[in-house]
């Protein structure tokens, strides 16, 4: 299969995965309000608890070969109002907030109105039976992004469509590859996620989210450096746009 004929496949399985997520985001948005706050809460009670039961060696930080933050931050889009959304692919609640707005984002995103920041963080990883699912998806996403832009918007829904539950092992390696496969990812992405070379560079981004950056549960979400609601994040970026 030629280049061409690979990009157009990767094409139709992003566009077939956003169809979906469209079609359940205004029945999310409904409900999203009242369990986003009581998940945040819950998250943000055990975060210490839960970063310190999972110290792990450290491991070599490596740059991204996408663009990134100085803060530890995936970089989309060059637009003036900044956002920066501090989330756990294990966490139930980021799994609403991604599928709610992840249409918002793409417009955004489309019309030059904005810069997102996605910091892949890994306060649930105590939640994954000691296989740190949070960190594994966090860093295959991060080699997502070294694929594109829209690459690692389309993989982060779809590690968001295959959430596993908590308390679970979370998703094996391979089943991490395939979604990848699916998108259309080749060997380079592949072989980013089996070295997990953007390990460390994800537990610096978790260590520095959790100290300097004042996290204290995931998803959080910053417009031009404010800590936003997440049940008002549209109607916080909108406002933001228009006053740009």
């Amino acid at each position: 299969m030629g280049s061409g004929d690979r990009k157009t496949e990767r094409r139709k399985a992003a566009e077939a995965l956003r169809r979906q997520q469209a079609a359940e985001a205004n029945r999310r948005k409904v409900v999203f309000g009242v369990a986003i706050g009581a998940a945040v809460v819950l998250i943000g009670g055990l975060l210490v608890f839960g970063v310190f039961m999972n110290r792990e060696p450290e491991y070599e930080v490596i740059e991204p070969a996408a663009p990134v933050s100085d803060t530890f931050g995936v970089k989309l889009g060059d637009g003036p109002v900044e956002i920066d959304l501090f989330i756990d692919y294990m966490c139930p609640a980021c799994n609403q907030f991604e599928s709610a707005y992840a249409e918002n984002i793409k417009t955004w995103l489309d019309e030059g109105s904005v810069t997102v920041n996605y910091h892949p963080i890994t306060i649930l990883d105590r939640l994954s039976q000691n296989t740190q699912y949070s960190t594994r998806a966090a860093s295959a996403a991060v080699c997502a992004a070294d694929v594109g832009e829209q690459e690692f918007l389309d993989y982060t829904l779809a590690l968001y469509e295959n959430q596993p539950a908590e308390n679970t092992k979370g998703l094996s390696d391979d089943e991490l590859l395939g979604i990848g496969k699916k998108l259309g990812f080749d060997g380079e992405w592949q072989t980013c996620v089996k070295d997990e070379t953007y390990r460390g560079w994800v537990q610096a981004g978790t260590k520095w989210a959790t100290s300097e950056g004042g996290i204290g549960g995931t998803p959080t979400a910053k417009v031009d450096g404010e800590v936003v609601e997440n049940a008002t994040f549209a109607d916080s970026v909108q406002a933001a746009i228009d006053g740009a």
